[in-house]
């Protein structure tokens, strides 16, 4: 068992980057012989692993990291289907993955994801011992404790615990998150703003979902629907107000997701796909101008207003390639621009990502990634 003061060094060298014993007990407030002994049990532990000299005034140190194979961990991620299945290693890295059919009957979707997490654990050999989790990312609501799925409509589900019945057929702790908030865990722990105290994160696929971290914390909300933004409303006049799946009308999700893009250009006839539809605009075809523009225009308003209230340091945009680099990706940096409020100090930095098939997957690793270092959920 570790104890708090192993917890203390694993979670700061996992957000801080490698750092001398010295470095360690100066950032911690802990004496030098403490640290030594708790590193020592570490690294006996094949937890840590020593590193390249540091070299500065006195004697040269030596470097401490978290060693990638000390811990391997199983996500999956239900947004779509097929499902994907991934084994990362504790640095987040994906070493192999699965892709299933997704049931939707609850018994019938957890034996699958149990056979297929079984599969996984024999492709590691003897490192089989060193699975330490399974995360579970799926479109819908989850309880506080991350156990219970509470409503999916993509599944049809209410009140499925799917992560005490994996657990019971795996042998593994598992934990469930909504697939929008694992996205952003996963960022906060293995991308490249970790550590990062205030940005949000949204992904534009055939729905479009996003999360926030808040003072180092995930904002959850009163019933986990923090960060809805793909059903607030952005279109008003009744003329132009589409219905949405949630049964209002005008949502952002209407008219800026890769889904209200396909079903406006097939109702005209022209190409369903990003790329297509951006081809054609880039050669001048008014209508596929006016629905990317549209469309890009709208999640751009929705990011500014997203923005003017929790005023992130920066606001990572995930989607498709030739949606960032055409039209929509233009209209929406215009209009987040043109909709901000000009505040003293740094501005919000948007940043566009491309949309990666094992990005939720990777994500919800991230959920058992996070007991393993910190020793319990810590945002």
């Amino acid at each position: 068992m570790l104890s708090a003061g192993h917890y203390q060094i694993l979670s700061t060298l996992s957000r801080e980057g490698s750092k001398s014993r010295t470095e360690l007990a100066q950032f911690l407030g802990l004496s030098k012989a403490t640290i030594s002994g708790l590193v020592r049990d570490l690294l006996d532990k094949d937890i840590l692993s020593e590193r390249e000299l540091v070299f500065g005034v006195g004697r040269p140190s030596v470097s401490l990291a978290v060693r990638a194979d000390a811990a391997w961990f199983i996500g999956i991620s239900m947004q779509d289907d097929p499902m994907v299945l991934v084994l990362t290693d504790l640095h987040g890295t994906v070493h192999a993955r699965v892709e299933l059919p997704r049931p939707t009957d609850p018994d019938e979707c957890i034996n699958a994801l149990a056979r297929a997490t079984e599969q996984l654990r024999q492709t590691m050999g003897e490192a089989g011992d060193k699975l330490s989790g399974i995360g579970i990312a799926l479109p819908g609501f989850v309880s506080r404790d991350r156990h219970t799925c509470v409503a999916c409509t993509a599944l049809g589900w209410r009140d499925v615990n799917i992560g005490t019945a994996m657990a019971e057929k795996t042998g593994l702790p598992t934990w469930v998150e909504n697939d929008a908030k694992a996205l952003i865990l996963g960022e906060e722990l293995f991308g490249p703003l970790r550590g990062s105290p205030d940005f949000s994160m949204v992904f534009v696929s055939h729905g479009i979902g996003c999360a926030h971290i808040v003072n180092g914390k995930l904002l959850w909300g009163n019933s986990g629907g923090a960060g809805e933004i793909s059903h607030a409303p952005v279109t008003l006049e009744n003329s132009d107000a589409l219905p949405c799946r949630c049964g209002n009308k005008g949502c952002l999700e209407t008219v800026a997701s890769l889904l209200a893009i396909s079903n406006s250009a097939r109702k005209i006839g022209l190409p369903t796909t990003a790329q297509e539809l951006t081809t054609l605009a880039t050669s001048g075809n008014p209508e596929a101008l006016t629905i990317l523009h549209r469309a890009g225009s709208a999640m751009g308003i929705a990011t500014a207003q997203l923005i003017q209230m929790l005023d992130p340091s920066h606001v990572v945009v995930m989607l498709d390639t030739a949606l960032r680099n055409g039209v929509y990706g233009h209209a929406l940096l215009h209009e987040a621009e043109s909709h901000i409020l000009n505040r003293v100090g740094a501005r919000t930095m948007i940043h566009f990502r491309d949309f990666e098939p094992d990005s939720f997957a990777r994500g919800a690793a991230s959920l058992a990634a996070r007991y393993f270092i910190f020793g319990q959920d810590d945002v």
